[in-house]
């Protein structure tokens, strides 16, 4: 391994005008927030004369330096560097509202490069999502159009900050800051040393994401692979996908993305373990990485203790060794992941194309159920089944999801069941497989369990979607499920709560009315179970908030009376409601819910 170690300043580390160092697209985006952009300024603002500071070490994959404009890649530290880009160009900015140009100008030539073009570029590019950001905020200093919040924020605080100290203090910073605090920038010539370098420094500890691990871990096997178009393919692919999880935990979707190819529930704390004992099983020219022997020498084969029956067992395979020409290339592997990770982006933002697919995808997210993801991902975009076997499909794990919830049945069983029901994928009839299956297992709560637990359910906090859904189903229900009526956005339609959430306050009592001597005897420790009842829960718009006074429910009533809602109008043509209600209704709702929620 050829490293060249320089321990620079960062004057030092920028001073080459025709260098510019380069974000790989495949890595995630510029994701320091408040805590880490703060410490790093407060570092340098607290150094004493004869105290150094240093900022940690960068790890580029450089070629030979030309007479061009150079770009070493930036393997390593890229939210460090981005941070300390971002802080001079605050430093710049703020010069300049001080009429300090001459200073201004020396920072300027710090955090711009140029080739034989003489064009003006941000000294740093960063990956597709973030570049015409940054982009934006060294070339133009605008801040307007910046999507990704984090540079932003980190921009405008250091300028708030350092327009807050006289010019010879922000001397004094930008003297520490560029000439007293050092950086170790590791070149490494082969792209392999590189990724290697990469996971040797930082796969030590818990710093590293699940994700960055394994993405360095898939670059230096395709480093190592005799085809030199393997590794700009893969990184092209890993681009793409980080692409598609932008905004979402990627490191939950490799896990549940394991899980599926696994058929059982892998930890995060496992996941690069199992990761790598899956990869370099499966993926062809393992054995180029160190790392195979020993995984091969301990365990490659998967445990088959929490195995299902199905109806086609013949066609499942997932303990017999791989031979070399059953195995992927490591191309074929990424493609199917940035398949899935298109589909899984569908799951979390709900926009399927099909606009029926898309609203069972929406109530599968109110009720919660992000295990179903396990499933769904190999099973949305799959043209093996038409549209209305996965409407089927979908609907059934509406009535699965919801009624283990409801039922109060473990969470943490919930990855295992989909993760197993990928198993009877290639059953004739997936739905009526999956049916006998989760009944077989006790899965699925059957009806007596349900009928128990629903009128009680506590609907609070992050479940009031949930709550939402239920009652839209209803509603939906008593109008004969034509589809031509759906229920408007949250913001237009609330979770009304028939007797009000807090009734005890002054100011709930001013505004709602005497809920307390309206609902009588223990009405305050009766009240902090009935208010969560789906009895005590209907939908109403916007336009028809009311205030209640001396006699609450009366008041109520007119506003329940205007709505276009079947389930708040009927509510209209009681006299009063109290917890003896809420129990009555709970009970007539649950009669429906059985209908709904079929298993």
């Amino acid at each position: 391994m050829n490293i060249t170690p320089n321990k620079l300043t960062i004057s030092q580390l920028l001073a080459t005008p025709n260098e510019q160092f380069v974000v790989p697209s495949y890595q995630r985006r510029y994701a320091w927030g408040y805590p880490q952009y703060t410490a790093l300024f407060e570092d340098i603002d607290m150094l004493k004369n004869n105290e150094g500071h240093l900022f940690g070490t960068i790890i580029l994959h450089s070629s030979h330096h030309t007479g061009g404009l150079n770009r070493p890649e930036l393997v390593d530290g890229q939210q460090r560097l981005t941070t300390l880009i971002i802080l001079l160009k605050a430093i710049e900015t703020v010069y300049r509202i001080k009429n300090e140009d001459q200073k201004a100008n020396e920072i300027r030539n710090k955090v711009i490069c140029k080739g034989l073009d003489e064009i003006e570029k941000s000294k740093l590019e960063l990956g597709k999502l973030d570049n015409a950001d940054i982009k934006q905020l060294i070339l133009e200093n605008k801040t307007e159009n910046i999507t990704n919040k984090k540079i932003k924020n980190a921009f405008l605080d250091y300028k708030a900050w350092l327009l807050e100290f006289d010019v010879s203090e922000i001397n004094r910073f930008l003297f520490k800051l560029t000439n007293i605090a050092v950086i170790i920038r590791l070149d490494v010539g082969m792209a392999q040393d590189a990724y290697k370098l990469f996971e040797t420094i930082n796969n030590r500890g818990l710093r590293l994401s699940a994700t960055d691990i394994i993405k360095n871990f898939l670059l230096g096997h395709a480093s190592k692979i005799p085809d030199k178009t393997t590794l700009e393919k893969v990184k092209e692919l890993w681009s793409n996908i980080i692409i598609n999880l932008d905004d979402i935990d990627s490191d939950d979707f490799l896990r549940q993305f394991m899980c599926s190819i696994l058929f059982r529930k892998i930890t995060m704390s496992k996941l690069v373990l199992e990761f790598k004992k899956h990869y370099l099983k499966n993926v062809k020219y393992g054995e180029l990485l160190g790392e195979y022997q020993y995984y091969f020498d301990t365990e490659l084969v998967d445990d088959d203790e929490n195995e299902i029956e199905v109806e086609n067992e013949s066609e499942i395979v997932i303990n017999e060794p791989v031979e070399d020409e059953n195995k992927f290339t490591i191309i074929e592997f990424l493609e199917n992941l940035e398949t899935l990770s298109s589909t899984y982006k569908k799951l979390v933002f709900n926009n399927h194309e099909n606009i029926r697919i898309q609203r069972r995808i929406k109530n599968l997210n109110n009720i919660l159920s992000k295990p179903a993801y396990i499933f769904l991902m190999h099973f949305l975009d799959n043209n093996k089944f038409n549209v209305n076997e996965k409407l089927k499909v979908l609907e059934y794990f509406e009535s699965l999801m919801l009624r283990r919830h409801i039922c109060e049945r473990r969470t943490s069983e919930n990855d295992d069941i989909f993760s197993k029901l990928l198993l009877l994928f290639n059953s004739d009839n997936l739905l009526k497989s999956i049916k006998e299956h989760l009944t077989k297992t006790e899965n699925i709560p059957l009806d007596d369990e349900f009928i128990e637990s629903f009128p009680k359910h506590q609907f609070k906090g992050r479940l009031i979607d949930r709550a939402k859904y239920v009652l839209e189903s209803i509603e939906y229900y008593h109008r004969g499920n034509t589809g031509e009526l759906t229920v408007s956005s949250s913001e237009e339609v609330h979770l009304e709560h028939i007797i009000p959430q807090t009734i005890k306050t002054k100011k709930a009592k001013l505004e709602f009315g005497d809920w307390v001597t309206y609902l009588g005897n223990n009405s305050l420790v009766k009240h902090k179970k009935y208010v969560n009842y789906i009895g005590n829960m209907t939908l109403l718009g916007e336009t028809l908030n009311i205030q209640a006074y001396n006699n609450p429910f009366t008041k109520k009533k007119t506003s329940y009376k205007k709505s276009s809602f079947m389930i708040t109008n009927e509510l209209a043509k009681l006299n009063d409601f109290r917890f003896y209600h809420v129990d009555k209704r709970s009970e007539q709702l649950t009669t429906l819910a059985i209908k709904i929620w079929k298993v």
